[in-house]
């Protein structure tokens, strides 16, 4: 802390937020009396906060996310008598919150979670009639087994303006008070989850009209789910899961219009589900896995559910008692991203409709009695991560489209009936096929019989007329064989010198070439698939030696993808960094039947795309070794960026990429990230560029693209800008831009933004959460802090305005102090 500032005797407001400031404060602010604010947070500052209890002119004290430690002053509601706000979350603390709190008649929020604290909560908070945020969760108040842990509730219902209650992850023990009744509508979010919390949810709880969010998970309550919490119409989160309750669930819950999320999953709720609960038309979640619950259906109320939830992305009715034949939902579940129904008794064959759900990523239906076979359309979900048939009767063969969902990490086809040829699959350490003894073939490590292809006979002597037939055939065959050849030979020509102007500089290469080093672009070399072509691993020789590369072989079948070839070729000639991804050579010519065949061969990266290694399903089952530390996050962040920097800065002709996403930035062995797909790419060429509106030109894509180009504005450098913040983001929380977003939020960005005042580790990417877990206590808040800045950076990027948006320079300066942070603490 500079001693200096105890000079400026006249100061109101101090923030030294978000920076690298540590050791102890000491008397460093000693003779700032008229402070008025003062925010120490996101810092490395440790120690006591004993010289801070002389400022009593403080309004708001903000020293989150640092190392502070000891307890809170007995005497603290005497020494901020003026205070609205005091925040000392993310530190050390231990002890008892103390009583004086109360004489602090102006607190508004008080927040201490994700401390050490203990004791139990003072019964005079009721004092505190302005208070609006209490926040006490991640602490160790409560004895989980006092009967009356909660029964400061009594005097809190004092405070008529308090919003949100957060007390999770504590050790509260005993029930609810029957006080719970009696806090007043003001009330909007009520936080109990994971604590001691026996008994039954009051029937009077449907009287606390403003509640929005009720998260009860985890704890000791029996009994019924009240048919009073169909009161509650504002309710838009109901979590009461992980608990002991029984009985049905209420036909009360249909009159929750606004419910998005309802998690009742781990109780032992028996019944059926009530049709009413298809009124609420914006369910987006739903958890409702690992009860007892019973019903058909085509006959009961899913069915009807289904019809009304046009926005549902999360399904799991898994670990139940359902039954009778599995409801089609065509047109109803277009949003859906993972469906659970594994362990049920359903029966019947699998709709074929399931295949419109185009955003699918996980499937899970074992454990039932399907039968019949696989639909062939599954094989259009292109987003599909995990696929589990398995244990079921279901018989025919398996769609050889399953095969080329490149997202796909996980498929589970084991004891069925299923028999024929299994298709090769690029990921085949992801396949299990066991317990289908009419299997064959396929990848060489799933150890199946050879398949016996039984060619027809139709007899050993050709008739006369056969061969007089032959005969004609043949002259007829070579006669077109000659004038194709004629034919030919002036357009390859034609093809040759359409190689020059299009791959000048490359060293070319020939269709046979390309077509041997790919064994004749065999499914087994097929590495990706995108809009304009198809990408194969392949070997050529390069000076004698063999050098494995990427062979992009574009579909020209769209006019679009000639149009990519011209203006990758254009821009790869100009280009050359340690972060772009490095061209080899190109082929423009005619295929073995006469067609246009253009390709481009580039450098082989072996540990292919981020959007693979973000996207890469159950945490809980990845190879830890496919698991992206926050380090090497930070590194693929700044390669990229450094990319970015040499485009729009480096290269003579300004270079705007227009199509920046996680499947175009490529990973070698070394983890080294390469930015490609330039087949979208605009050079600006001084004044020329002016006229290309990105509505006249070739789109990025969805998610990505800045909204500035929605509106025909010219493309830029900051669209570039934009679309790698939107990246940043997603390296951060793992979440694609075009996932619908918790808590009502429109983007990515807001969703990011809101988490930043309230809790971050609620939108980073689990990986991460479990990373940062793993640390001591100390590391943990500097591994936060890190989080905290990395997003921060991926948010200004992305700003809506192009005006408001940090440069990247700038930004790539703000990751490399972030990474040399974390290689100093972490």
């Amino acid at each position: 802390m500079p001693s200096f500032l105890t000079n400026f005797s006249s100061l109101i407001e101090l923030d030294l937020s978000d920076n690298h400031f540590y050791g102890e404060i000491r008397n460093s602010l000693q003779g700032l009396t008229d402070l008025t604010f003062l925010s120490l947070g996101l810092n490395n500052f440790s120690g006591s906060i004993s010289s801070l209890y002389n400022m009593s002119s403080l309004g708001k004290l903000e020293i989150a996310i640092n190392h502070f430690s000891g307890t809170l002053a007995q005497d603290m509601g005497v020494s901020f008598p003026k205070a609205s706000a005091l925040d000392f979350s993310y530190n050390n603390f231990t002890g008892a919150i103390p009583s004086s709190i109360s004489n602090i008649s102006g607190l508004i929020y008080f927040q201490v979670y994700t401390n050490s604290m203990t004791g139990r909560v003072p019964d005079n908070l009721g004092r505190l009639k302005h208070l609006r945020i209490l926040q006490l969760a991640r602490n160790h108040f409560g004895n989980s087994e006092e009967s009356n842990d909660l029964s400061f509730f009594g005097s809190l219902t004092n405070c008529t303006k308090l919003e949100y209650l957060i007390l999770n992850d504590n050790r509260f023990g005993g029930s609810l008070p029957d006080s719970i009744v009696n806090f007043s509508s003001s009330l909007y979010f009520l936080s109990l989850y994971n604590n001691y919390i026996t008994g039954r949810i009051p029937e009077a709880i449907g009287e606390l009209s403003g509640l929005s969010v009720i998260r009860f998970k985890g704890n000791l309550l029996t009994g019924v789910i009240p048919n009073s919490l169909g009161k509650l119409g504002n309710i838009s989160k109901l979590d009461l899961s992980g608990n002991n309750l029984d009985g049905g669930i209420p036909s009360s819950i249909g009159n929750l219009k606004n419910l998005l999320e309802l998690q009742l999953q781990g109780n032992s709720l028996n019944g059926t589900v009530p049709s009413t609960l298809g009124n609420c038309e914006g369910m987006e979640y739903i958890d409702i896995s690992s009860n007892h619950l019973t019903g058909n259906l085509l006959e009961d109320s899913i069915i009807s559910m289904s019809s009304g939830f046009r926005n549902l992305w999360y399904c799991d009715i898994s670990r139940n008692s359902f039954g009778g034949i599995f409801p089609l939902v065509s047109g109803k579940l277009g949003v859906l991203r993972a469906l659970y129904v594994s362990y049920n008794n359903f029966s019947g064959q699998i709709p074929t409709d399931l295949g419109e759900a185009v955003q699918l990523e996980y499937l899970a239906m074992a454990a039932n009695s399907f039968d019949g076979s696989i639909p062939e359309s599954l094989g259009r979900l292109k987003s599909l991560v995990k696929l589990d048939l398995s244990s079921n009767n279901l018989s025919g063969t398996i769609p050889k489209d399953l095969a080329s969902i490149d997202s796909l990490r996980n498929l589970n086809l084991s004891f069925n009936k299923l028999e024929g040829e299994v298709p090769f699959f690029k990921n085949v350490s992801a396949v299990s096929v066991v317990g289908n003894s009419g299997l064959c073939g396929g990848n060489p490590e799933l150890h199946l019989q050879t398949c016996k292809h039984n060619l027809s006979k139709q007899g050993g002597i050709l008739s006369r007329k056969g061969v007089i037939a032959i005969s004609v055939s043949a002259l007829a065959s070579f006669s077109l064989f000659v004038i194709v050849c004629i034919f030919f030979r002036g357009r390859r020509k034609h093809k040759q010198d359409e190689v020059g102007s299009l791959a000048e500089g490359y060293k070319r290469v020939t269709y046979s070439e390309l077509f041997k080093a790919t064994d004749g672009f065999a499914e087994s070399n097929l590495i990706g698939t995108g809009s304009f072509g198809d990408v194969y691993k392949a070997v050529i020789l390069d000076q004698n030696e063999r050098k494995p590369v990427a062979v992009k072989v574009l579909k020209l079948s769209d006019h679009r993808a000639a149009e990519s070839f011209t203006a990758e070729c254009k821009v790869l000639k100009r280009i050359r960094h340690r972060n772009l991804l490095s061209i080899v050579t190109a082929c423009s010519s005619l295929d073995s039947k006469g067609n246009d065949f253009k390709a481009l061969v580039f450098d082989f990266m072996s540990n292919g795309n981020l959007h693979d290694w973000l996207h890469s399903g159950d945490y809980s089952q990845v190879d830890p070794g496919r698991v992206l530390t926050l380090a090497k996050r930070l590194e693929i962040a700044i390669d990229v960026g450094c990319a970015l920097d040499y485009l729009h800065n480096g290269c003579e002709t300004p270079i705007v990429h227009c199509d920046l996403k996680p499947s175009n930035i490529l990973l070698d062995e070394d983890m080294v990230a390469h930015v490609g797909a330039f087949g979208l790419a605009k050079l600006l060429l001084g004044d020329s560029s002016g006229g290309e509106s990105m509505s006249t030109a070739l789109k990025g894509s969805i998610g990505y693209v800045a909204p500035e180009y929605g509106m025909g504005a010219v493309i830029s450098p900051p669209g570039d800008t934009y679309s790698y913040g939107i990246l940043l983001l997603e390296l951060i929380t793992g979440r694609r831009p075009t996932d619908d977003m918790p808590s009502n939020e429109m983007s990515l960005r807001s969703f990011c933004e809101r988490a930043l005042t309230e809790n971050i580790e609620e939108v980073v990417d689990r990986c991460l959460v479990n990373e940062m877990q793993r640390n001591p206590e100390q590391i943990k808040l500097q591994f936060l802090s890190l989080m905290v800045s990395f997003t921060e950076v991926g948010i200004s990027c992305a700003a809506e305005s192009s005006g408001d948006r940090m440069d990247v320079q700038s930004a790539v300066n703000r990751l490399k102090g972030l990474k040399e942070k974390h290689d100093r603490v972490c």
